[in-house]
């Protein structure tokens, strides 16, 4: 429950929270946001504050259109050999003395992921998704095939793959550039 303030100040900010959707929806209660009420918390008094004055004192900030470009075609196109040297030097990098173990492993497919994708794209490769995937998996005598789907353009649209093997660790990154037009 929220704390108890003097002439029912705590139940008006309730409200004002409440209307202004900082719970991330209007039906949320503040049995949830009771910490930010509390008295161990100067988030009531510092930020709040702003939210208890009527209508008339919140500033909303401009709506901002942008006009569409019509560009069909990327300035500067996805260049997948320097995708496949960048991804190829980030598992080189991270693997090299690595032995498998699953739990780790699991962590370390989505931090690298992470990271090549953010390496991708301090490339510039503007107006383009990245989508990065990583797959590790154990060296014993098995095959793995990666099959996937994509409906793009051809000429603007591509892929690029990087493959990393140590005495038990193989990896496997893909680099899809898909241009938004």
């Amino acid at each position: 429950m929220a704390a108890k303030d003097s002439g029912g100040k705590a139940e008006t900010l309730n409200t004002e929270i409440r209307r202004s959707g900082l719970l991330g929806g209007a039906g949320k209660s503040m049995r949830s946001m009771a910490h930010l009420t509390s008295s161990r918390h100067s988030f009531t008094r510092s930020t709040l504050n702003f939210y208890t004055g009527g209508k008339e004192d919140r500033q909303q900030a401009p709506k901002i259109d942008y006009e569409n470009t019509y560009k069909t075609k990327p300035d500067l196109k996805f260049h997948p050999q320097k995708v496949e040297r960048l991804a190829q030097e980030v598992l080189e990098e991270n693997l090299k003395d690595k032995k498998y173990d699953p739990g780790n492993c699991r962590q370390m497919s989505q931090t690298l992921s992470t990271v090549i994708k953010n390496r991708v794209k301090d490339l510039n490769f503007d107006r383009y998704k990245i989508v990065c995937m990583v797959y590790i998996g154990e060296l014993s005598q098995q095959a793995m095939r990666v099959a996937g789907r994509c409906l793009w353009d051809h000429g603007t649209d591509t892929f690029a793959t990087a493959v990393y093997e140590t005495k038990s660790i193989y990896s496997l990154a893909i680099v899809y550039g898909i241009y938004q037009e």
